[in-house]
């Protein structure tokens, strides 16, 4: 391969990369946060109906815990691209680089994910 293709091919895996990560996002904040309102939208119609209903506080902040660490993933892929910019712009490594910026925000989404499937899990087992 020669240079120029593989730094084409190389700036092309970035961008997808980069799709990928904001599509990841968008399906964390979009299970917590509408399985939070599809939680509260059931609790309604149960309770307008005067029937009793289950305990729903544990999976409801589940839910919601998940929703924050999606934002503050958010945030932190944010802080680690912004890091990264200013790493190529001076062109030296600084002492502390984007790395471990960008490992909280892994580590942030994969608790939102989790949390989508504890809370998920937590409100099947009320629906006894």
């Amino acid at each position: 391969m020669t240079t120029d293709l593989k730094d084409q091919h190389w700036l092309e895996t970035y961008k997808s990369l980069i799709t990928l990560s904001i599509e990841g996002f968008k399906f964390s904040a979009l299970a917590n946060g509408g399985s939070a309102v599809a939680l509260l939208a059931y609790l309604g119609n149960v309770a307008g109906k005067g029937v009793a209903t289950p305990d729903m506080r544990c999976p409801m902040a589940t839910f919601l815990f998940g929703l924050a660490c999606c934002g503050f993933a958010m945030l932190f892929a944010y802080l680690a691209q912004l890091k990264l910019l200013n790493e190529s712009a001076v062109g030296n490594r600084p002492r502390l680089s984007h790395a471990w910026v960008l490992w909280v925000a892994i580590v942030l989404f994969g608790c939102s994910l989790a949390a989508f499937g504890v809370g998920a899990w937590q409100a099947v087992v009320r629906f006894r």
